[in-house]
């Protein structure tokens, strides 16, 4: 994991150094309180409004004409106002994986490297969204709804919220370098705003660097981002970045005009270093595209930049991510994940292997709701696994069942995933939630039975059955019958087409809230910390879908996609080998990537092959949430089973791995049951429709 100084905790200052990085002028935390608050308030008045919608539509017929236009609004605040408070708590997903592997002494310059090309793609996002906002505000922009709302007063949320996050990240380099004096540091910040404040003033004016054509305003930035390295780090760090950035600029100048192949392997690359760097994923699909913006299009097209920070979270769709992670977090803090436990536990634990088969249940319906497969396999490992291994079940039974339980809340629907799947391709989020009931019960209750046949041919690997009286049973039930009825009330009027997808999980979020009220649970804190997880972690998610759609752009503009679907076209193969080589690419690259990143990295290419192959959208986007299930325990290195490790340190490696080992296979198999049975897929939602 990373070895990040945490901004949060206050560090003591050598001897002999003046405690600067504690100062007021230099501390940000509580900017990036403040605009987290803003956000998590936001994410309060897009429940309130959504809610006010359903009610006055279906109880009083009179639906609003402002409320979707609003919500979107409010999405772009939730986004990008939460970025700094996210930076800061280091919530924002990288890929650790090849930075972990360095020395120490390599680890760190490494991550400060990948911080500091962060930092010169916030400044220039930043020193185009002051162009783009300028300009909307002078054309006197005006929105599409009735509400005719002038557009820069919500894109000035973009770019304040850029901002903050360019001033969170310089923060962060003045704790990496304690003994920097003050004097120091505000040079080092100054010349990086200074950098910007030139790079708006020239416009856009270009110059020819040895025989590149450049924008005058990104040299300016990256000039400015190198002092400041240099003053933070010393000159090896500004010499580095130095190198990197020009031959960089070089090497796409020079694969400029070239064919799609070149184009898309050298896009390629960069991605891959930039993520091995440690850079935080949507920054690093962010400079990528930003790269090609600049050196890549005949003419330079750095305004796509702003367009796209603005466009990206600029979409209705989207609102459901906010409110489905508020009612997860919601149901997170009231205990449900025991309360589940305990239920599933009481009814079958007469079954060989019972405690397994609770935990895999549990796994699967708290994972829906939380939204992370990581976070369940951490929330479960902890519940569960004690008391699997306390009452004689071998690791690799524990371990894997945990596993297993995990990976389903990608494809268990309300699955964060699929919406971003859903808006990335154009698929409708409700068919997609429909199309994932049947293959993800399927997956549920093939696993169970995977572990009834573990227990029964496998001595000693499953511990002592119990069998529990119907009173017990009851009583296990009686603090899980609220959620319950929150599931089927949330679903029916989502899948009866009473709801959007938004809307539904504004419903869900109001009632989670009612029914831990109702239990004497909800408490100020308990709302204050659900908003705010709900603001950093849509923050999160959001950040990159809006740096695939900057790396986006210059993949289509590039056709790369259209030439991939050429070259298969020229291979004759058959739809069955074109569905094998995508799953064993997804396979890999889901041991490395959390399913999100991986997902919008690669659906754009992916997706026009997948359908020269004959298959649909709404049949891709279940298959993709199997392949991503499987590539999160793949051995050797698939990320649950790395946090398996982390919080059960007592349990080897090896057993953790020959425990998930047989649940990669079981994913597999149900990949293949649907690619055989389509209508396992598409039975919910053509009877939907």
């Amino acid at each position: 994991m990373s070895e990040y100084i945490d901004s949060r905790r206050a560090q003591a200052a050598p001897p002999g150094v003046r405690p600067v990085v504690g100062s007021r002028l230099l501390d940000v935390r509580h900017l990036t309180s403040v605009t987290g608050a803003l956000g998590a308030l936001m994410v309060a008045v897009l429940l309130l409004i959504v809610a006010y919608e359903v009610i006055s539509r279906y109880f009083f017929n009179e639906p609003t004409y402002w409320v979707t236009e609003i919500s979107t609004y409010l999405v772009v605040g939730i986004v990008f106002l939460s970025l700094g408070l996210a930076y800061r708590r280091k919530e924002h997903i990288r890929i650790e994986f090849a930075v972990d592997m360095l020395p120490e002494k390599l680890r760190q310059p490494v991550m400060r490297f990948a911080e500091w090309l962060g930092v010169f793609f916030v400044a220039s996002s930043v020193w185009q969204m002051v162009r783009f906002v300028v300009s909307e505000y002078t054309i006197d922009s005006r929105s599409w709804g009735l509400l005719s709302i002038q557009l820069w007063i919500p894109q000035s949320l973009v770019l304040i919220g850029m901002a903050v996050l360019l001033i969170a990240m310089l923060n962060r380099m003045d704790r990496h370098s304690a003994g920097l004096n003050r004097a120091a540091q505000w040079i080092s910040h100054s010349s990086v705003v200074l950098g910007c404040v030139l790079a708006i003033a020239i416009g856009n004016h270009s110059l020819e660097i040895a025989g590149v054509r450049i924008s005058s305003g990104l040299v300016l930035i990256a000039g400015a981002c190198v002092v400041s390295a240099g003053l933070h780090h010393g000159r090896r760090m500004a010499l580095s970045l130095t190198l990197v950035l020009a031959s960089s600029a070089l090497a796409y100048a020079a694969t400029s005009g070239g064919d799609s192949l070149q184009v898309g392997l050298l896009l390629l690359c960069t991605l891959v270093v930039l993520l091995g760097l440690g850079m935080e994923v949507g920054l690093g699909l962010g400079l990528t595209g930003l790269l090609g913006l600049a050196f890549l299009l005949p003419t330079p097209q750095l305004s796509a930049v702003a367009d796209r920070l603005w466009n990206g979270a600029n979409s209705f769709t989207y609102s459901a991510v906010p409110m489905f992670i508020l009612m997860g977090s919601i149901l997170m803090r009231s205990g449900i994940t025991v309360g589940l436990f305990n239920a599933l536990t009481a009814w079958t634990g007469r079954l060989p292997g019972g405690l397994a088969h609770a935990t895999i249940g549990a796994g699967g319906i708290f994972a829906a709701f939380s939204g992370s497969s990581i976070a369940t396999a951490a929330t479960i490992g902890k519940t569960a696994g004690q008391e699997m291994i306390a009452r004689g079940y071998s690791p690799r039974m524990t371990m894997g069942a945990i596993a297993g339980g995990g990976t389903l809340g990608i494809l268990i629907p309300p699955s964060i995933p699929l919406i971003i799947y859903g808006a990335a391709v154009g698929a409708p989020v409700t068919l997609l939630f429909a199309a994932a009931v049947i293959p993800g019960l399927v997956v549920l209750f093939s696993m169970m039975l995977m572990v009834l046949a573990w227990s029964v041919l496998v001595p000693g690997s499953a511990g002592e059955t119990r069998r529990y009286s119907w009173s017990e049973k009851r009583a296990a039930l009686i603090p899980v019958v609220p959620f319950v009825i929150l599931i089927v009330s949330v679903f029916s009027v989502l899948y009866l087409g009473i709801a959007t997808p938004t809307e539904a999980g504004a419903v869900g979020a109001a009632i989670s809230a009612l029914i831990v009220a109702q239990r004497r649970q909800l408490t100020w804190t308990m709302i204050t910390e659900s908003l705010a997880e709900t603001a950093v972690l849509t923050s999160c998610v959001m950040i990159i879908v809006i740096g695939s759609g900057v790396f986006g752009w210059v993949v289509d503009y590039s056709r790369v996609p259209q030439m991939l679907v050429e070259l298969v076209k020229a291979q004759d193969l058959a739809p069955w080998m074109l569905m094998v080589g995508i799953v064993g690419v997804y396979v890999v690259l889901g041991m490395f990537i959390d399913p999100i990143s991986m997902i919008l990295m690669t659906v754009s290419i992916t997706f026009p092959i997948v359908v020269l192959a004959g298959y649909d959208a709404i049949w891709f986007g279940v298959a993709l949430m199997l392949v991503a299930e499987i590539g999160l325990i793949t051995p050797p290195v698939g990320i649950i089973l790395f946090v398996l490790r982390g919080i059960n340190s007592t349990v080897p490696f090896r057993d953790i791995v020959m425990g998930a080992f047989p649940f990669v296979i079981l994913l597999l198999l149900n990949l293949l049951l649907i690619a055989i049975l389509p209508e396992i897929v598409h039975w919910l939602p053509n009877k939907m429709q």
